[in-house]
Order: structure tokens, then C-alpha cells, then sequence
């Protein structure tokens, strides 16, 4: 099967009009869809339906998280290998999700919902489809390109990935052990950049943060210099730089309390698992992998979960 990249986080907000506000103001996504109380969103440089899906909730967190998929049988495959190794599998009728195909929807280890498909409905780029500008107007919002990847909370980690290796061949670029030798973040890609799922420790089902790509360092710091502005705070380091990626980086939240992330700098990888082996992070330089410039990572950053 071929999984080609990460498509879409639904997930839960408290008020739906604020959570909206946050992600087209703030963020810089354009709203695409309104259907049974739930809005959808997408990024300027992705003809896709949506990337985000807001869900009315009594909380905050993750509803589920979309994958699309190279070819139709990847969907039937995908299933087959799941359940062969255990995993809990339920059909998506098309058009079940607004905009969407049928899907595969698989539980993970960590009890995430992890959806499969391969059709989403064209909406055109932000800047048109017939001779459009590749500038285009002044914009509210960070300057985003896509939604890029998002980072999942598991009790075991190490449990997660093997699954999601081995049965939905993901590919894994980077990875923290301790001094037992046990897994305790990793860094997983089915596309062509490091990484389009991680994985660290926490409480299963929850998650950690979902971040936005951005072209260069220059729009993380527009994007610091609107947070700022529009009185939304950033994460404790403010703008900062991963040693892990060695991305740009700057965290902050919705108004329900789900994290996000403004960043821009991921390498390439091969885009085929397997190719080259995981670069190695040991806890006594985690600091520095996590928080390059301040070399300390402060206990809210992984504490905090949704």
C-alpha cells in the first residue's frame, strides 16, 4: 500500500465560531465548508477539501487523523493488514466525512483514529486555478502552505510505531531512547519531508500539537510578530529552533486549548521506509534536540496534552 501524506486533523473545539476565527484570522486557513454544525478548513496551497475539521465538543482534542492514500486498493489493503494484526477497522461511507470518499478508519495501539482515503473533492488553490497570481493579496493570518504534521500522545510509544511501521509502511527518520534502550519519541513520514506523524509519551488517545509549514524562518518570525499583535501567547521559548528537524519553530494555542505550530525548515527524507536509518537522540541530549538555542525543555511542554 502507499500511504502519500498526512490529509486532515478533526478535531475538538468548545465554541466552533471561535475556533473558526482562530484558524482563518490567526492561522490563515479559508473556510471551505459548514455541514451539521461542523466547519471545515484548508490551507492556501492545497486543492483539497479540507485539512482541518472542527468539531462542536464539551473539550478539547483529537476527533481522528486523515491519511490519503496513492490508489483505491490501498484502502482494502490497508484494512486487511490491520486487522490481520489485531487492530480494530470500520468503513467510511463516502461523503460521510463532507467532501470526502470512502475510508478505512483504524485504531491504533494508542487508541487514535487513524482514517484512510483516497478522494477528497477539488476546491482550487486560495489564488485560482486560471491564470492565477502566485503572490496574491494581502492576507490575514500566518502565511501557511499546508498543514504538515502532527504529534500524538501514547502510554507506549515504541508499540505505536511498530504498527505503524510494519502494518501502514511508515518510515521513520528520527527517534529518543532512553539509557534502557526503550523508544520514547519518534518521528515517522509516508511523504517526502521527516515527518508527518510523531509520537511522544503521554496519555493515550491525546494530542500534543499540530503543526502548520510556513516557507522560510522569515514567516515564523511574521508569524511571532502576529501572535503578538492579535494578543495570542506564544509557548514559553517564543520563537526557537528544534534540534530535531532543525526547524524554526513557534507554539501557541486555539481558543480551546489545542497547541499549534507555526514552522518551516523540514529536510527531505527518501520518502521509501527503510531507505536510511533513523537518526538517534539519547535522553542526556534530548534538551538540545527538543529546544536547540535554550538547550532545557520546560515539564509544560509535554505535560500538556489535549
Amino acid at each position: 500500500m502507499a500511504l502519500t501524506r498526512f490529509g486532515y486533523a478533526s478535531l475538538q473545539v468548545m465554541d466552533v465560531d471561535a475556533a473558526a476565527r482562530h484558524y482563518v484570522d490567526i492561522v490563515g486557513l479559508r473556510e471551505t465548508d459548514r455541514v451539521d454544525g461542523k466547519v471545515y478548513l484548508q490551507a492556501k496551497d492545497n486543492q483539497d477539501h479540507h485539512c482541518i475539521i472542527l468539531n462542536p465538543s464539551d473539550s478539547a482534542g483529537l476527533e481522528s487523523i486523515g491519511f490519503k492514500v496513492n490508489d483505491p486498493a490501498d484502502l482494502d489493503n490497508a484494512a486487511a493488514a490491520a486487522e490481520a494484526a489485531g487492530a480494530n477497522v470500520t468503513r467510511i461511507a463516502a461523503n460521510e466525512i463532507a467532501g470526502q470518499g470512502e475510508g478505512v478508519q483504524i485504531t491504533l495501539p494508542s487508541t487514535h483514529l487513524l482514517t484512510l482515503y483516497y478522494h477528497a473533492d477539488k476546491i482550487g488553490y486560495a489564488c485560482g486555478m486560471e491564470n492565477p497570481d502566485p503572490v496574491g493579496s494581502t492576507e490575514t493570518g500566518g502565511k501557511v502552505n499546508h498543514l504538515d504534521h502532527c504529534l500524538i500522545s501514547a502510554e507506549n510509544p515504541a508499540e505505536v510505531t511498530e504498527f505503524l511501521v510494519k502494518v501502514l509502511d511508515f518510515g521513520q527518520s528520527e527517534r529518543a531512547m532512553d539509557p534502557g534502550g526503550n523508544m520514547m519519541i519518534s518521528f515517522l513520514f509516508c511523504g517526502n519531508t521527516m515527518h508527518d506523524l510523531a509520537l511522544g509519551p503521554g496519555p493515550n488517545g491525546h494530542l500534543h500539537h499540530l503543526a502548520f509549514m510556513v516557507d522560510d524562518r522569515g514567516d515564523v518570525v511574521r508569524g511571532v510578530d502576529l501572535l503578538k499583535e492579535k494578543g495570542v501567547p506564544t509557548f514559553d521559548y517564543g520563537l526557537s529552533r528544534h534540534g530535531i528537524g532543525g526547524v524554526q519553530t513557534v507554539y501557541f494555542h486555539d481558543p480551546s486549548g489545542n497547541r499549534n505550530e507555526f514552522f518551516s525548515g523540514a529536510y527531505v527524507t527518501p520518502g521509501i521506509p527503510d531507505r536510511v536509518p533513523p537518526i538517534t537522540w539519547t535522553m542526556d541530549h534530548l534538551t538540545r534536540g527538543a529546544f536547540y538555542y535554550e538547550n532545557a525543555v520546560p515539564e509544560t511542554f509535554f505535560d500538556e496534552t489535549t
